[in-house]
């Protein structure tokens, strides 16, 4: 088999970054613990490995389809979501591999909500296909003022593109600004993580319009309002995100791990200040579940469930989870369906990295 033009190895190393994790949950790039990532490696071959990228595709586009189902115009920002735009050389190694080891009979049950997508054979294009048809944007890290280059395939396939961008000075953040303008794409620049994704009234909005955005590639500006630990209440925060003319809105659907923001909540923070549309998007990690979260078990915390299968790298006290495991999805089904009933204009999906960690620990050779 020919492998396609375009094929990297994706090699990451999480470094342990400057701050403190909060209570809130954490966002790949910019929140850290001090956990290590674990190696779990085994001597002994499995009879199967799974595709771990492929099963993140399947959960994003499935959630992707029941929000578009409910609402056609409803948007689907991934974060760090380029990874899983093409078929890695992992998956192509992995296809042999299972080839070899020849197992039969396995099955892989991506179903859950109210709904199947049919199972489509791993060599399939249409796995690939129907994530890139199904997200609406994606969110990269430091694009400006790092440097980290876009995937090409983001440009190729003209995917809306936010950057959340930590700048080390004043000058380059200026750069970072300009730049973005001439591109045309909605950054979220700061200088200090101390301040950042909690202030939204006094924060200077860049490429501020008086238009109505209804779509993620309309928008010139975004907030990511996703610690709330400086609130004291959520009447508080949802009158400083009305006072505010950002065209795109990004907040935790459950104020403080324990209020859910209610429909008349949503839709009172869909307009901004100057009378305009906005976009309200909730944030939801698809792969990781902290011991303050609104879903957490009490019982878990003396008796761990299996499927949450190691300590999260971005937040403390949090767990990577089997997110392809039907335990997992039936609390992501759940949750999922609360925040598009109450109205939301899409959603902000992270953890789609944690991938990698599977990856890691799986041998192929």
């Amino acid at each position: 088999m020919l492998l396609p033009r375009r094929y990297t190895v994706l090699i990451i190393t999480f470094t342990a970054l400057v701050l403190s994790a909060s209570a809130y949950a954490g966002l790949y790039g910019y929140s850290h613990t001090d956990s290590e990532l674990l190696s779990e490696r085994i001597d002994v071959p499995p009879r199967h490995i799974m595709n771990y990228r492929k099963d993140m595709r399947n959960l994003v586009s499935t959630l992707a389809l029941y929000g578009k189902s409910r609402n056609h115009d409803f948007q689907v920002l991934v974060h760090e979501g380029q990874y899983l735009l093409d078929k890695s050389l992992w998956e192509y190694h992995l296809s042999g591999y299972n080839q070899i080891r020849k197992k039969q009979g396995y099955v892989d049950d991506i179903s859950f909500l109210s709904f199947d997508i049919p199972e489509t054979d791993e060599e399939s294009p249409a796995i690939v296909d129907r994530y890139i048809s199904q997200i609406d944007g994606i969110v990269v890290n430091n694009h400006y003022c790092a440097g980290t280059p876009l995937d090409s395939l983001i440009t190729d396939l003209e995917i809306p593109v936010i950057s959340i961008e930590e700048c080390p000075n004043d000058n380059k953040l200026d750069k970072a600004i300009e730049a973005s303008f001439l591109d045309k794409r909605a950054i979220y620049p700061f200088l200090y993580r101390s301040k950042a994704f909690k202030n939204i009234y006094h924060q200077l909005i860049i490429n501020e319009n008086a238009e109505n955005i209804h779509k993620i590639k309309g928008a010139k500006n975004v907030s990511f309002l996703i610690n709330d630990e400086d609130f004291i209440d959520p009447y508080k925060m949802i009158d400083d995100i009305r006072n505010s003319n950002y065209d795109i809105v990004i907040i935790k659907p459950v104020f403080q791990n324990t209020i859910p923001f209610s429909k008349e909540d949503v839709n009172a923070m869909k307009y901004k200040k100057n009378g305009a549309r906005r976009l309200i998007l909730a944030m939801y990690n698809v792969s990781e579940l902290a011991d303050t979260d609104y879903l957490w078990n009490k019982r878990w915390t003396k008796h761990k469930p299996d499927w949450l299968a190691a300590k999260s790298l971005v937040t403390n006290d949090a767990y990577i989870a089997e997110y392809w495991r039907p335990e997992w999805r039936q609390i992501v089904a759940k949750y999922y369906k609360s925040i598009v009933d109450s109205d939301y204009d899409g959603v902000f999906l992270t953890g789609l990295e944690n991938h990698i960690y599977f990856e890691r620990n799986k041998p192929l050779e």
